[in-house]
């Protein structure tokens, strides 16, 4: 089966060394607070490594009682990043056989990092194909925009240079 895919992107005022250090290892609770019917990130377990090498993997637990494996399966500092999800225990399990995301990072000239994520899934079979490019193209790309977003506050919050007291 092929692939659908969804893609973001974002500029953030941090550097890039500072944006993939934070992101590679982020907690994942604090960027995936749910979105319509796609449920939260509730917590992680069964981690292998501090999550900064390829081959690592950790169960990713989700609100609604489910689960997913998730692997490093690429770890380039500070360019780039990929990883394979699989062994979904929720709905996600009847449309697809998994996913793998990607993360990519770089300088912009104005001294910002742009971020360019994209997100995979293959259909379990063709009868799957039209719901899940739904879930991908619709819902899927709405959770991934607002994790970049909060993803984006909590990098720029953290580079901000601390207010003067007065």
């Amino acid at each position: 089966m092929g692939l659908l895919s969804a893609t973001v992107t974002a500029d953030v005022a941090a550097s890039r060394i500072d944006v993939f250090e934070y992101n590679v290892p982020v907690d994942l609770t604090t960027i995936f607070t749910g979105y319509g019917p796609l449920p939260a990130v509730s917590g992680t377990k069964n981690q292998t490594g501090a999550w900064d090498g390829a081959g690592q993997k950790r169960t990713v637990l989700l609100s609604d009682g489910s689960s997913a494996k998730e692997m490093l399966t690429t770890y380039e500092h500070p360019n780039y990043f990929s990883y394979t999800v699989s062994d979904f225990s929720g709905v996600l399990r009847f449309l697809t056989t998994g996913a793998e995301g990607a993360w990519w990072f770089s300088s912009t000239a104005s001294g910002q990092t742009h971020i360019k994520w994209r997100y995979a899934f293959t259909a379990r079979s063709v009868f799957a194909v039209p719901v899940l490019w739904f879930v991908t193209k619709v819902l899927w790309r709405g959770y991934m925009r607002k994790a970049m977003r909060l993803l984006k506050v909590q990098l720029e919050q953290k580079a901000a240079p601390p207010e003067p007291f007065c």
